[in-house]
C-alpha cells in the first residue's frame, strides 16, 4: 500500500537570535509508546498530540512541538509509508548542509543508518527551501537534489516518519537573504537546542 507523501512543511517560526548568555532551560522526556520512540525537549516547549497522519494500516502517532511562544518548532510523523516522485527541475540546483550528526541510538527495521540534517536547497530562481530534520539518506547527488529536500527517516519493516522543522524566509527577503538567515540561524541558541531535540530522538525498546 504505497502512497506518495509530499515534502512540504507547515509552517514553523524560526528567527536567527543571536546566541544569549541566559540560563539553560530544563529538559524533559517526551515517550511515544505507540511508536517505541522517546526525545528530549525543553521544560517550556509544549509536546501536542494531533490526528494520525500514518497511512501504514499498522497505524502511528503524529506530534507537534511547539515553543514557548507557541509556534510549531518541529513535527514528529510516524507510520508514514513514501513514495518519492521526482519531478526535477529544469534549472541549476544548490545544495547545502550547515550541520549533520549521526543517530546510531534511533534503529530501523529496514537497516539503515539515521542522522540529523540541517541543510537547504535552493534553484536558480525561484525560493529556497530550509529544513531540520530526521533522515536515513545520505548527502543527495545533483539529480536527487534537483528533485527537493526529502525529510524522511525508515522505522519499521514497512513504513517510517519525520522528525524535522523549516526556517522560513522573512517577508519580502530574496533566496540570497534567506540562505544568509538560514547559515546564521545555525549558531543560534534555538537551533542548538532544536538539534538537541531531534538528535535525540532514539528507539526505546
Amino acid at each position: 500500500m504505497a502512497a506518495v507523501i509530499t515534502a512540504g512543511l507547515a509552517a514553523a517560526s524560526c528567527a536567527a537570535p543571536e546566541p544569549s548568555e541566559t540560563a539553560s532551560p530544563d529538559w524533559a522526556v517526551y515517550e511515544v509508546q505507540a511508536a517505541s520512540l522517546e526525545f528530549e525537549y525543553r521544560s517550556d516547549w509544549q509536546v501536542e498530540q494531533v490526528e494520525a497522519l500514518a497511512n501504514d494500516p499498522a497505524g502511528g502517532v503524529s506530534l507537534r512541538v511547539h515553543d514557548a511562544d507557541g509556534d510549531v518548532i518541529a513535527w514528529l510523523d510516524t507510520g508514514i509509508i513514501t513514495d518519492q516522485v521526482c519531478m526535477g527541475m529544469q534549472e541549476p540546483v544548490s545544495y547545502t548542509e550547515y550541520d549533520s550528526q549521526d543517530m546510531p541510538d534511533l534503529k530501523s527495521a529496514q537497516d539503515d543508518s539515521q542522522r540529523f540534517v540541517y541543510h537547504s536547497v535552493a534553484p536558480a530562481s525561484g525560493e529556497a527551501l530550509v529544513t531540520y530534520a530526521v533522515v536515513s539518506a545520505p548527502p543527495p547527488s545533483a539529480e536527487e537534489a534537483a528533485c527537493g529536500l526529502f525529510d524522511f527517516f525508515t522505522l519499521t519493516e514497512s513504513s517510517g516518519g519525520r522528525f524535522s522543522g523549516v526556517v522560513l524566509a522573512d517577508e519580502g527577503s530574496d533566496v540570497s537573504a534567506h540562505l544568509e538567515k538560514a547559515a546564521a540561524y545555525a549558531g543560534s541558541d534555538e537551533f542548538r537546542d532544536v538539534k538537541r531535540m531531534l538528535v535525540s530522538l532514539r528507539s526505546s525498546d
